[in-house]
């Protein structure tokens, strides 16, 4: 079983990898449940569950739909 911090960075390095800045899609819903199914199938294969995440980060779509949030930012002027 993999570390709290071991999965935190796992997921912070996939998230850097598959996560883009750009404006927020029109269909949010849709592109979280997309990229959550790539990042659990991702996870699984270095053997981290989709229960090690949720219990690491919280909710995988509440975390993706953050950082998809985040990466949609401008930054202030």
């Amino acid at each position: 079983m993999q570390t709290k911090s071991d999965i935190e960075s796992f997921v912070n390095i996939w998230v850097a990898h598959n996560v883009r800045v750009a404006p927020l899609p029109a269909n949010l819903i849709q592109e979280v449940d997309r990229l959550a199914a790539r990042l659990t199938g991702d996870a699984r294969a270095h053997g981290i569950s989709g229960g090690d995440i949720n219990r690491a980060l919280g909710d995988i779509d509440d975390y993706l739909t953050g950082r998809i949030h985040d990466a949609g930012e401008t930054p202030p002027v």
